[in-house]
């Protein structure tokens, strides 16, 4: 009898168990509308914690935790099948950082939420790899039923971040797995700008130059105009011809060792620290009124959006970085933090 009362116990448990999981579910189609074909889609799992979050859902009357239906490689590189059958040379390979899902409540009738994002995305032929793109991100919502609201955007966040991958195109630098399960430590060791104090002088067209110290070759001379001194172009002559680089093909330059940062119209200084390059800037000065490519997706209830608006309309100085492994920016989630603490 005692033995029955141990296996009736057993099972309930693992029913309990088996009950309290809430199943992300990979919807719609990500057909791949970029230059590059790929075979597959496949994911190397580098978060430390695998947990996603254990989430109160039905008015916090029950917590569930929130898991993939089988593993992210399975999940997603069968997502990817399901929308592209072009084949190619190629696999696409997606390193999950982070997939951390929380949530604060408020006492009120809305609770905030984050979802921490981290992925990389390589190009591999064969044993070769080549990097193609990252984001490292947290997304914010807010609603009755935040847990049920964020689990439902993360096939959206997914979807957003290979829609940005498939227009990009691989960097030309061939890594090792190795290498690729530790770029950031690749850049930091292989980059020249991270091994000198000095900057050489001259024009960079993209981040990938600039970070390895590639000016474009020619002895350019900085063309101002009149008024401000802003640098309009960069003219350099060759056996009787001139090459003219134009402000806005320039990522940057660096005039007398000191970088200057392509900025809508306007160059400003670049700055460095032991963090790495970064302008000293009014966030709405930086940023564009462009609508971010995961807010297209339809993520539904994310804060996102407001957030944006309140970093970037404030008169508020800040350092806005750029990252080494896409050239975009970066900056700092006080807003966020101040808005989910």
């Amino acid at each position: 009898m005692k033995k029955i009362l141990q296996i009736v116990l057993i099972c309930i448990t693992i029913i309990a168990f088996a009950q309290n999981k809430e199943i992300i579910k990979l919807k719609g189609s990500i057909p791949n509308n970029g230059e590059n074909e790929y075979i597959a889609l496949h994911v190397i799992d580098q978060r430390i914690d695998k947990t996603i979050g254990i989430l109160p859902f039905d008015d916090h009357k029950e917590t569930r935790e929130v898991v993939f239906e089988t593993s992210p490689n399975d999940d997603l590189g069968n997502w990817y099948r399901k929308s592209n059958y072009k084949g190619g040379k190629q696999e696409l390979i997606l390193v999950l950082k982070e997939l951390k899902l929380s949530v604060k409540e408020s006492g009120g009738t809305r609770d905030f939420g984050t979802i921490d994002f981290s992925v990389q995305a390589f190009a591999k032929e064969r044993d070769e790899y080549h990097f193609l793109y990252k984001k490292d991100t947290v997304f914010a919502f807010s609603g009755k039923n935040v847990s049920d609201i964020m689990v439902k955007n993360i096939h959206h966040i997914f979807s957003g971040f290979l829609s940005l991958t498939y227009n990009k195109k691989p960097n030309v630098d061939i890594l090792t797995i190795n290498e690729v399960s530790d770029y950031e430590g690749y850049i930091k060791n292989n980059y020249k700008i991270f091994k000198t104090e000095t900057l050489k002088d001259g024009v960079y067209l993209d981040h990938i130059s600039f970070f390895k110290q590639i000016p474009e070759d020619g002895n350019f001379v900085l063309e101002k105009n009149d008024h401000g001194g802003g640098v309009v172009r960069a003219i350099a002559e060759k056996d009787g011809k001139k090459r003219k680089i134009s402000a806005s093909k320039m990522f940057a330059y660096v005039e007398n060792g000191k970088a200057y940062k392509k900025v809508s119209e306007r160059f400003l200084e670049l700055n460095r620290n032991e963090n790495g390059f970064y302008l000293l800037s009014k966030p709405a000065d930086i940023f564009s009124a462009q609508v971010s490519p995961f807010a297209m997706m339809g993520l539904a209830g994310v804060l996102i959006q407001s957030i944006a608006t309140d970093r970037t309309n404030n008169d508020a100085v800040k350092e806005i970085y750029i990252d080494p492994l896409t050239g975009e920016y970066d900056i700092s989630d006080e807003n966020l933090n101040k808005l989910i603490q």
